[in-house]
């Protein structure tokens, strides 16, 4: 049986793309409140799909929020113990979380987004495009503004990042006990840095791979994906970040620090979407995955850092890398062939998809082990058996946010909230459901692996295959 709670406040989702029409069908599933008090507020025009949840007492609202009318429209739409669902691309996520915390609204998001003027303002800095930044931001406001017992705000919980960040101390437990280290269950920040510490992790990579393919060819021009084309056009645009490990010696080309801060990210200075490593995922062996500027990237590294006398002895690096469906590279590509501008025509793949797997993980290495991959492997007709009409990417971001909004109403008064400040064991328990398989996998692939002797590559380190340099494709 599905997690259930009672709930005597208001639902209002912000933004109903591919991952809005997958979380609204499974509300029900864990609120016990009547339907009537749920609200869908976007832009975009999807009356005929929301005509089945409107049959059910469920209000629509067509609507485009600005930063000129953002305040009006909440306040028209939500009040003190309410719950805001912000699932919208290019709508600043920070003013939301604000004007929630000032009117006692739980509020629960996927991403820090931005306006979407900002995906390519060019007279911005760099280093203000990224997630760091907006992390930085946010944690400033929540400190200076916020009470620690405030309503509950949950920040980026989707799939990636999200759950991924919980996977992460599934597998670090696992990696510990498979090594035989002698250790209690960490129970604070300082002490999961230290489990990793010890158990010599070095690299973590979101690593993911999506095979779902259409039966639809893609058009030229048109820009295909299985989730959000604003949201995926945006991060890919972004400057690629990692979390920089303190094992690396190298920076890398066109590498730069953070000035301010904890210091624990690094940035390029060019496009995630045109900056490629060499990652491995199960089903799917060795991949190219992009650095997509990604929320966990800063998190994770964060979290993972142990100090010493106000020195990090040891982080890991932390990134993501990410092979998406064939149509999404092509697509991304043709934009790159335009200067980024942003795409015309756009299509997400749901019911034309005719096959294929979200293979979506952490991919562990550098430690006792070598490798560990831990993930789901949720393939479309798995995803249709649990929610039809949806797709494994949707449903595997589904699992984050419902996870998150049952957390969210069960703990309201939990002040601000990442990913890795909430009971790992709790939220998976209640995403399960909507994550298929999970497979723990074992490897020993490293990125020198099976590396062509008939290249030159004079700035791979061989001493030490866990250096980025070596899963920087050059």
């Amino acid at each position: 049986m599905p997690h259930k709670v009672s709930f005597g406040g208001r639902i209002v989702m912000l933004g109903y793309g591919s991952v809005g029409q997958c979380v609204l069908p499974v509300i029900e599933r864990h609120f016990d409140m009547p339907l009537n008090r749920i609200t869908v507020l976007e832009d975009d025009d999807h009356t005929e799909r929301f005509a089945p949840f409107a049959a059910q007492g469920m209000h629509y609202v067509r609507h485009q929020l600005t930063p000129g009318n953002l305040a009006a429209t909440l306040d028209d739409h939500l009040a003190e113990g309410d719950l805001a669902i912000n699932l919208t691309a290019g709508v600043d996520a920070i003013q939301i979380i604000d004007w929630c915390h000032d009117h006692g609204v739980l509020y629960v998001d996927t991403s820090l987004e931005p306006w979407a003027d900002k995906y390519e303002d060019a007279t911005l800095p760099d280093w203000e495009r990224t997630h760091y930044d907006s992390h930085f931001r946010i944690r400033r406001v929540a400190r200076e503004r916020w009470a620690n017992d405030g309503p509950t705000a949950i920040v980026t919980h989707g799939a990636n990042p999200g759950i991924v960040n919980h996977f992460v101390k599934v597998a670090l437990i696992e990696i510990a006990q498979r090594m035989k280290l002698i250790f209690d269950e960490p129970k604070s920040k300082a002490e999961w840095a230290r489990l990793a510490h010890r158990t010599g992790t070095k690299v973590i990579h979101i690593a993911e791979r999506d095979t779902q393919r259409s039966r639809l060819p893609k058009e030229p021009d048109e820009f295909v994906n299985t989730w959000s084309v604003l949201g995926y056009w945006g991060e890919a645009y972004y400057p690629a970040e990692l979390g920089w490990g303190t094992h690396e010696k190298v920076m890398p080309p066109l590498g730069q620090h953070y000035t301010y801060g904890p210091g624990n990210c690094i940035y390029l200075q060019k496009p995630g979407g045109s900056t490629l490593v060499r990652s491995w995922v199960p089903k799917g062996g060795a991949i190219f995955g992009f650095v997509i500027s990604h929320s966990e990237s800063v998190t994770l590294s964060d979290y993972f850092t142990e100090w010493r006398d106000g020195k990090p002895i040891y982080r890991p690096t932390v990134h993501y890398a990410y092979h998406p469906s064939t149509d999404a590279i092509v697509s991304l590509r043709e934009v790159m062939m335009h200067d980024w501008r942003p795409p015309l025509k756009t299509r997400i793949m749901q019911d034309d998809i005719t096959d294929g797997i979200d293979e979506l993980g952490v991919l562990l290495l550098g430690h006792g082990l070598g490798g560990l991959w831990y993930g789901s492997q949720l393939s479309i007709h798995q995803a249709r058996e649990i929610l039809p009409g949806q797709n494994a990417t949707a449903l595997q971001v589904c699992a984050g946010v419902i996870s998150a909004c049952v957390w969210a109403v069960e703990n309201p008064r939990a002040g601000y909230r990442e990913p890795e400040d909430l009971p790992y064991r709790e939220i998976l328990e209640i995403a399960a459901d909507y994550l298929g398989p999970l497979a723990s996998v074992p490897t020993d692939w490293t990125p020198l692996k099976e590396r062509s002797a008939m290249f030159n590559e004079p700035y791979l380190d061989h001493t030490d295959p866990w250096q980025f340099t070596n899963f920087l494709v050059r």
